[in-house]
């Protein structure tokens, strides 16, 4: 009897080992088909739902704008405290998310950063793009103990970035330190591209010779002209080019226009831009006429399109590079003292290329200048309103050996006008003068008329040659001519 409970027991271990291997009811079967959602960690969610609020920017994407301000930057930042956060993104490409953060650390320091995210909301790259400091430094001489030297310091960083439609990220660099009333600047260009693995690494430079490169532009034969820009069928140029400065440059398309061969002298290369914008609105198209030397870029000079400075704006066209390397040009200069008081100086200039690829300015074949303001009824009520009786302009120079300048004055008190023409030397010594109009009575003429030019401006365009003709100054009915010496023709 005792014998007969294994027998039962192992009868019992077989029978529940057969249930278990069977297969399982068809209501079991069907979950294996259902799509079961995995379970997302809240911090991938809050990650999602950060970069899904803010404001997606599209390329080209030139520095931080568009930019949604962020309270809760900490997670995405780390610990560091800033006055002001707003954050961008773009769009998601192979798992990666890159968002621009642009914080405001205090009133003298702001950074941008470019942070990398996989879709689990893990960092895998940062890169400061962008920056604005400024700052003294003071560097104490610790020998120094009777005798106390001023090495004060200014300090001035300025970064910004660009980044291209082909998701090229220009980041460029200017730092400027200011000691004792002497500037030093240091500026750079970087470039880089987010990797496959999110990754943000830096671009190297193409590599090739200035032969290859330069092949890729047109040759032309000399004489060669200029006056128009089209940039249709052109190539353009690889901004990592180690042939072509970009740190000083806008980030428009620059394209391959031509190959010069100056016998002797350089090789020059042209550069055409379809359209770059500047100040107020204005925009113009750009041609750059570079020599090289060796593969070494020696000179540049603009040979078309416009150029702006503070209240004046120069057009370059009607370009001419002959084959004794001279390069002609018509530079027109238009400069504004008031809505009022506008007046336009054309120089029909004469530049020469150097055997050593270097670009001087030989000679000026013309200069003429006007205004509508060169008659005497709108000269008088133009002086009239202005505050003081004495006024002086500058005009425009004669690049002669005596770097002359010619400029304007007038006198205008109870009724009384006058008004002269002056040119001056570099001294500012008058060398002559001429009067447009005199309505002195009351007053002695000697004692109106300028003794020196007041609120001289220098010559902004050092490379002009001198003027080995006439240049002319349009009056209403008239010409006032002046010589190269600075005598007016009466």
């Amino acid at each position: 009897m005792f014998r007969a409970i294994p027998i039962v027991c192992l009868l019992w271990l077989v029978l529940n080992s057969s249930c278990n291997n069977s297969s399982q009811p068809a209501a079991v079967k069907q979950n294996k088909d259902i799509n079961i959602a995995p379970i997302v960690p809240d911090s991938v969610m809050k990650h999602l739902d950060f970069i899904n609020g803010l404001t997606q920017l599209k390329l080209p994407y030139p520095n931080a704008y568009e930019l949604k301000e962020i309270k809760d930057y900490s997670h995405y930042l780390g610990t560091d405290t800033f006055q002001r956060v707003t954050a961008g993104r773009f769009a998601t490409v192979n798992g990666f998310t890159p968002v621009i953060y642009a914080c405001e650390i205090n009133d003298h320091e702001k950074r941008t950063f470019l942070v990398v995210y996989n879709d689990n909301g893990t960092e895998k790259s940062r890169l400061q793009i962008a920056a604005n400091m400024s700052g003294e430094r003071e560097e104490a001489d610790e020998e120094a103990v009777t005798a106390v030297k001023d090495t004060t310091s200014t300090e001035f960083t300025n970064q910004w970035f660009y980044i291209g439609l082909d998701s090229l990220i220009e980041v460029r660099a200017r730092h400027s330190t200011y000691v004792q009333g002497s500037q030093k600047v240091n500026s750079s260009l970087r470039f880089y591209k987010i990797g496959r693995k999110g990754t943000i690494k830096e671009v190297p430079r193409d590599k090739e010779s200035f032969e290859k490169y330069a092949d890729r532009f047109p040759e032309q034969k000399l004489p060669a002209t200029l006056d128009t820009v089209s940039t249709k069928e052109l190539k353009p140029v690889s901004r990592l080019t180690p042939y072509y400065d970009f740190k000083e440059e806008s980030q428009d398309p620059l394209y391959a226009l031509g190959r010069l061969n100056i016998a002797g002298r350089a090789t020059a290369l042209l550069y055409a831009r379809d359209t770059i914008y500047l100040d107020e609105g204005l925009n113009y198209p750009e041609v750059k006429l570079i020599t090289y030397k060796k593969g070494k870029e020696v000179d540049r000079i603009v040979v078309y399109g416009g150029t702006l400075g503070e209240h004046s704006e120069t057009i370059y066209r009607k370009c001419m590079v002959d084959k004794d390397a001279s390069i002609n040009l018509q530079e027109e200069d238009t400069r504004e003292l008031d809505s009022s008081f506008r007046f336009k100086t054309v120089y029909n200039m004469q530049y020469e290329v150097l055997p050593s690829g270097k670009i001087i300015g030989r000679q000026a074949t013309s200069i003429v200048h006007s205004s509508k303001l060169y008659n005497e009824k709108a000269c008088i009520k133009y002086f009239k309103s202005k505050r003081g009786n004495h006024h002086y302009a500058s005009l425009f120079h004669i690049r002669a050996k005596d770097n002359i300048l010619v400029g304007l004055h007038a006198f205008s008190k109870n009724g009384e006008n006058f008004l002269e023409f002056l040119t001056v030397n570099k001294d500012n010594k008058i060398i002559d003068r001429y009067t447009m109009y005199n309505s002195l009575k009351k007053q002695k003429l000697n004692d109106v008329k300028a003794k020196q030019m007041e609120n001289r401006e220098d010559d902004y365009n050092e490379r002009r040659g001198r003027l080995t003709c006439e240049a002319i100054i349009k009056l209403t009915g008239k010409e006032l001519h002046i010589t190269p010496g600075g005598k007016f023709v009466k």
